[in-house]
C-alpha cells in the first residue's frame, strides 16, 4: 500500500502487476472496489478517533500523513514536476477534494454515524451524473431523472431517521456529509479532463497540498478564535490511528482512485462507489458495534437500486 507502484506503469513490481494477475482487463474496476474498501474501513476507523481528536485537527493530521506519502514516492521514484500554470491549475481542484469535500465529510461525521455518513456517500453516482448534464452538457433522459427521484427519496430516509435517540445521528451532520457529496462530484467533473496529463502519485501530491494548505489555515483561523483543539485523551495511540488512517485511507484510496478514472470513464467510476456504503456499513458495524434503524436500511436500498438502476441504463453500463 505504501509504494509507488500506482504511476509507474513500467514497473513489474507494483500492485498493479497483480491486479493483472487476478482481473485480467478490468484493472480499473479492481482498483476501485479495494479503494472503496479502505476508505469504507477508513470512515468508520475516523468515527472511533473523533472521540479523542477534535474533526479538523484529525483532518488536518491525516492529511498531512498522506501529502509526506506523496512526496516521498515522488521524490524516490524521481517523478518530475513541470511548475507551470497548469500544474498548478491541477493542483488547486484539491481544494474541491479533498478540500471542501473531505472538510464538510469530516464535521459530518462527528455529528452523524458512520452508518449514515456512508449511505449518504451512495448520492456521489447520482451527483456526479447531474453535473455532468449541468455542466458537460450530457443527454439526461426521463427514466435517470426516476432514478434520481428514487436516490433523493432515499436519502431522506437515512438522513432524517426515526427519534428515539436509538441512534447518533443528526439532520445538521446529514446535510454537511451531502454538501461533501457535491464537492466530490465537482472534483470528478473538474479532474476527469485533466486525470491522464501527470502522474497520479503527482496529481495526489499537488491536490492534497492544496487541501492540507486550506486545512491549516482553517485551523490557525480557529485557533486566533478560542476553538479548542486539545486532545482529549489515549494521545499516543489516537496519534498512530490518525497517522495510518490518512497513509492508508487519505493517501492509498486517493490513489487507487486516480488510477482508475485514468482507466474508465468518470461516470462509470462514480457507480462504484455505491460500494462504500456495504463496505462503511460492515465497518461500522464490527469496528463501533453500530445498527442501523429499519427506515435507514430501507432508504439505503433506495439509493443503492438508483444506482444499479443508473448503471444499467445505455451508456452507462458497468
Amino acid at each position: 500500500m505504501l509504494s509507488p507502484l500506482i504511476g509507474v506503469r513500467s514497473s513489474h513490481f507494483s500492485i498493479l502487476h497483480v491486479w493483472k494477475r487476478i482481473f485480467g482487463n478490468s484493472q480499473g474496476i479492481g482498483l476501485i472496489v479495494l479503494s472503496t474498501a479502505i476508505y469504507g474501513l477508513t470512515m468508520a476507523v475516523t468515527k472511533g478517533t473523533l472521540d479523542y481528536i477534535p474533526p479538523l485537527t484529525l483532518l488536518t493530521v491525516q492529511t498531512a500523513s498522506s501529502v509526506l506519502l506523496f512526496w516521498t514516492i515522488v521524490v524516490v521514484r524521481r517523478i518530475p514536476v513541470q511548475w507551470n500554470r497548469q500544474t498548478v491549475q491541477v493542483g488547486l481542484s484539491g481544494l474541491l477534494e479533498p478540500g471542501l469535500s473531505y472538510l464538510c465529510g469530516m464535521l459530518g461525521l462527528s455529528m452523524t454515524t458512520a452508518s449514515d455518513a456512508a449511505l449518504l456517500g451512495t448520492l456521489e453516482p447520482i451527483a456526479t451524473i447531474a453535473f455532468a448534464w449541468l455542466f458537460l452538457k450530457e443527454r439526461v433522459g426521463k427514466l435517470l431523472l426516476g432514478l434520481g427521484g428514487l436516490a433523493c427519496l432515499g436519502v431522506l430516509f437515512v438522513a432524517m431517521p426515526e427519534g428515539g435517540g436509538a441512534v447518533r445521528s443528526s439532520l445538521p451532520g446529514n446535510l454537511l456529509v451531502m454538501m461533501s457529496v457535491v464537492f466530490a462530484a465537482l472534483y470528478v467533473i473538474v479532474t476527469s479532463r485533466s486525470i491522464g496529463q501527470m502522474s497520479p502519485v503527482l496529481l495526489a501530491a499537488l491536490q492534497q497540498s492544496a487541501a492540507l494548505g486550506l486545512f491549516a489555515i482553517i485551523e490557525v483561523w480557529a485557533c486566533f478564535h478560542g476553538e479548542h483543539l486539545v486532545w482529549q485523551g489515549g494521545t499516543g495511540w489516537s496519534l498512530v490511528v490518525a497517522v495510518l488512517s490518512g497513509a492508508f485511507g487519505y493517501g492509498l484510496a486517493f490513489l487507487l482512485y486516480l488510477e482508475a478514472l485514468r482507466r474508465r470513464s468518470a461516470s462509470e467510476i462514480s457507480l462504484y462507489l455505491a460500494l462504500v456504503p456495504v463496505f462503511g456499513a460492515i465497518a461500522a458495524y464490527v469496528v463501533l458495534g453500530e445498527r442501523l434503524l429499519p427506515v435507514q436500511g430501507l432508504g439505503g436500498m433506495l439509493i443503492l437500486l438508483a444506482v444499479v438502476g443508473v448503471s444499467k441504463l445505455p451508456g452507462r453500463g458497468v
